[in-house]
């Protein structure tokens, strides 16, 4: 059969039924793979399933991130505005850290922590005082809040001066040693070891230290400035008290503040003077048993179990 015999475009429409029909009976078509067709389409409803989850995984984690970073955000709002500060957070990062975050150290009663701060100032916290600092010091100042006793060592920088706010008051200086006292906002205080610093009062009142100087601050206002043995006013952060001539009187409310009690004391002892040095890293029972030895007194626990009386022995 020659092509033109093989193709014939004028054949009929039966004609062509009846040559497929002869066709088909003999190709011999295999069997599908109906398993394997099954097996595929499971494994990629499978698969798309999948995807599926992994779009719906990614989508909550990142709903669940967000959440926690609008949690930890409040979180941090309110714990800036519950302390009695300015509400506005432009007044804490003001010249200092916006855009960046804030730590903040609390002492525990009767321990001392040391900080280094992102400028390289070294500083120690005393008992129950607090300290908040940035994370990164940005701007043309360099803040910090304090509260309690703070002992500073400032790195120095002449373009950045670095500033204590504390209530009532700051200090303002550019590399210095100094230490401040103000667990009492009514009864602060601040002595220079070292260099000069600036103290500015709330009231606007501005005075200029020099070393080996004390400036007491009362009620908000400067009260007065005294020479004094700095050594008395930091021997605290070697975990001692210099008792250079100072009497009961005077010890015993530095060591309520430094253990968080109550000292009841006999007004027959109270102006008992002290010489040496008192170790305070030990519980106030030590101490004041210490004191007991070169004073003769009796120490009496309150049922409180806070307050401690301290009366004469009478022989």
């Amino acid at each position: 059969m020659n092509n033109d015999q093989h193709y014939n475009p004028e054949l009929s429409d039966a004609q062509c039924d009846e040559c497929l029909d002869r066709y088909f009976e003999k190709v011999e078509i295999p069997d599908a793979d109906t398993s394997g067709i099954t097996l595929m389409t499971h494994m990629k409803v499978l698969q798309e399933g999948l995807m599926r989850s992994r779009r719906r995984w990614r989508l909550i984690s990142l709903c669940s991130a967000a959440a926690c970073m609008a949690v930890a955000f409040t979180v941090i709002v309110k714990t800036w505005r519950h302390d009695g500060r300015p509400e506005s957070a432009g007044q804490y990062a003001e010249g200092s850290a916006a855009g960046y975050g804030y730590n903040e150290m609390t002492v525990p009663t009767g321990q001392r922590m040391t900080l280094v701060l992102p400028d390289g100032t070294r500083l120690i916290a005393n008992s129950r005082s607090q300290v908040r600092y940035p994370s990164r010091f940005v701007g043309d100042t360099r803040n910090v809040w304090a509260s309690g006793e703070v002992y500073f060592e400032v790195a120095k920088d002449v373009r950045k001066p670095f500033v204590v706010n504390m209530e009532g008051f700051n200090v303002q200086v550019y590399g210095t040693t100094f230490s401040i006292s103000n667990y009492n906002p009514d009864e602060a205080s601040v002595v220079l070891l070292e260099g000069s610093v600036a103290v500015t009062t709330d009231g606007e009142e501005r005075v200029k230290m020099r070393p080996e100087h004390r400036l007491s601050i009362r009620d908000g206002a400067i009260d007065e400035m005294t020479n004094v043995n700095t050594s008395l006013y930091t021997s605290w952060t070697e975990g001692g008290l210099i008792l250079e001539n100072l009497t009961l009187g005077e010890i015993a409310p530095r060591l309520s503040t430094y253990y968080n009690v109550e000292i009841e004391i006999d007004p027959s002892i109270h102006n008992s003077r002290l010489y040496g040095c008192l170790d305070l890293k030990g519980d106030i029972e030590e101490v004041l048993n210490v004191l007991a030895s070169i004073i003769p007194m009796e120490i009496e626990v309150l049922p409180d179990g806070n307050t401690f009386r301290l009366t004469q022995i009478r022989q």
